[in-house]
């Protein structure tokens, strides 16, 4: 095989001959035929390939999603133990490099750039996928309401056949809940298949930047870190879209600190705004509760979306958040917040447009300053569930006025106990848990970085159900972090046996790529205590060993 000629694949983006012909060394080159298969839907994939030469065609059900000329990479979602969620098809005679999933692990150890140009290509690819699927889907409703226009017509002239009127809106009824099915499905395929690599990828990132590196590296990786959490970004709008116009999105009611929570955005925020050398203050009135009930993770979404386009569209002067108390009585607060910028502005004439979903003021925008268009739809219609409206007050090149109210229940300051004293009085002392987990880079992922939080504790792996079943039944295991897809037995089938035999104290974490509350709630209806969601970060690993190992 010719090194310079390979070299132009995007794995080998700033690789080393000789580091290319290592790799090589460990792989296999094959040969397949026009139509023959390669990778099917549905299947875990038996390799990471690369096309030496010839053309494939990725499909999903009959939709030609690309074509992927040589030098491409195929089949990434090995190295998570994913399902693919294409097939692909040799177009032409197509000459294959094969690299194994062990052999591809080893040399990523030794050459942590290789994790970076698989998560490179791979997001790109998903991006240009998913917008081909999205204009299907669209593609799809858009014939689906002509139809819909045309069977109605049809029927208001045939008001003498009943039957047929009952007929036609049966089909029209079935047509659209299979499109919404088809977008569901779409939906919920794409959080697991992408959410789980992520888990290994941002995992493996935040391990290594705390290593010894070079400026190369460093410089890297923490690309990956700032892709990966864009990336999330953009999945977790998308879901939350779907969630809301599907009407499963409930807000939920707990105590929280409201005053808190908006410095904390702020402070979070400010790097931002550093950057673009503008300023980023809060205004909170005196009166504002420090504690309401309400939906913290919701709320901060809101106003974490608002703050964020704020800064994005302001290049001199800067963003203020306002909350003002308008009114308190028997326990309850009326609340007004507001986002005041001083950048852009927008026209008249394409305020109603900024609230349509994938929508901006204009193309221009797009380009220039990038965004799905999604923030501000989920924002009003998150402000829209807490029976309130998100209204808007701009002037071209003056800025812009994002506001709304809402009404708080007042709640009492809980009494809270610091995660780093709880930390050091937690005793671990024979103390053993065990980590259900059947991919190696999760398992490397998870083991490190409990081992981060306490390097004394003992950490047995289990990589399928029955393995798990055996070990709890042979050893006293203070907590279970569970994966929820295995190989052989999923994580709510291995919870209940565990809770069959009797083990009704011993605490078990589920670990889930879905963020669906259907999910989540079936995790308890299981009999798990706790639920941590992929990708993890430190802090939120910290505190559930915590909460567990108390």
């Amino acid at each position: 095989m010719n090194i310079e000629h390979i070299q132009g694949c995007s794995l080998f983006n700033g690789i080393s001959h000789s580091v290319i012909e290592e790799i090589l060394f460990e792989s296999e080159l094959k040969v397949y035929q026009p139509n023959e298969i390669i990778i099917h839907k549905g299947d875990i994939p038996s390799a990471l390939f690369i096309i030496e030469s010839g053309i494939a065609n990725i499909f999903i059900e009959d939709i030609l999603l690309a074509e992927l000329p040589p030098l491409s990479m195929m089949g990434e979602s090995v190295l998570a133990d994913g399902h693919a969620v294409a097939t692909i098809k040799a177009k032409t005679t197509l000459s294959v490099i094969e690299i194994k999933k062990d052999k591809f692990y080893n040399l990523s150890l030794k050459h942590p750039a290789l994790v970076f140009n698989v998560f490179k290509t791979t997001f790109n690819r998903l991006r240009t996928s998913n917008d081909v699927a999205l204009a299907e889907a669209r593609n799809r409703e858009l014939k689906l309401e002509l139809q819909v226009q045309q069977r109605t017509k049809e029927l208001s002239d045939a008001l003498d056949t009943l039957t047929k009127i009952n007929f036609e809106l049966n089909e029209t009824k079935i047509s659209l809940i299979e499109t919404q099915k088809f977008r569901d499905q779409f939906m919920a395929n794409m959080s697991h298949e992408i959410r789980t690599p992520m888990n290994a990828i941002v995992g493996l990132t935040n391990l290594l930047i705390k290593s010894d590196l070079n400026a190369q590296q460093a410089k890297y990786l923490n690309v990956i870190c700032k892709s990966g959490q864009n990336l999330l970004v953009i999945i977790n709008d998308i879901l939350d879209l779907s969630k809301i116009e599907a009407g499963k999105m409930e807000l939920e009611k707990h105590p929280f600190p409201l005053r808190n929570t908006l410095e904390s955005i702020k402070l979070i925020l400010n790097i931002r705004a550093e950057e673009k050398n503008i300023f980023l203050k809060e205004s909170i009135e005196e009166g504002v509760p420090d504690y309401v009930v309400g939906d913290e993770t919701r709320f901060t979404q809101i106003i974490t979306n608002l703050l964020g386009n704020a800064i994005k569209f302001t290049e001199d002067g800067g963003v203020t958040l306002k909350a003002e108390l308008l009114n308190s009585n028997e326990g309850k607060a009326t609340i007004k917040f507001s986002v005041i910028d001083t950048g852009i502005g927008i026209p008249e004439d394409k305020i109603t447009k900024i609230f349509e979903s994938f929508g901006q003021a204009s193309s221009d925008t797009t380009r220039k300053f990038g965004g799905t268009g999604l923030g501000l739809t989920i924002s009003k219609q998150l402000v829209e569930l807490h029976e309130s409206e998100l209204e808007v007050a701009s002037v071209i090149n003056v800025g812009s006025t994002f506001y709304f109210t809402i009404d708080f229940e007042i709640a009492e300051a809980p009494v809270l106990i610091e995660n780093n004293k709880a930390l050091d009085e937690l005793d671990i002392t024979n103390k053993v848990i065990l980590l259900v987990e059947d991919n190696m880079f999760n398992q490397m992922v998870a083991v490190d970085s409990i081992k981060e939080v306490f390097p004394d504790i003992e950490i047995d792996v289990a990589d399928n159900g029955q393995k798990a079943i055996a070990m709890v039944n042979e050893r006293q295991y203070k907590m279970i972090f569970m994966d929820i897809q295995l190989p052989d037995m999923d994580g709510f089938q291995i919870t209940r046996e565990i809770r069959k035999m009797g083990f009704d104290k011993l605490r078990i974490c589920a670990m889930t790529a879905s963020v669906l509350r259907e999910q989540i709630d079936a995790c308890y209806q299981a009999g798990m205590d706790d639920y941590m969601m992929k990708p993890f970060t430190p802090e939120l690993l910290k505190e559930k060993l915590i909460t567990n190992l108390s």
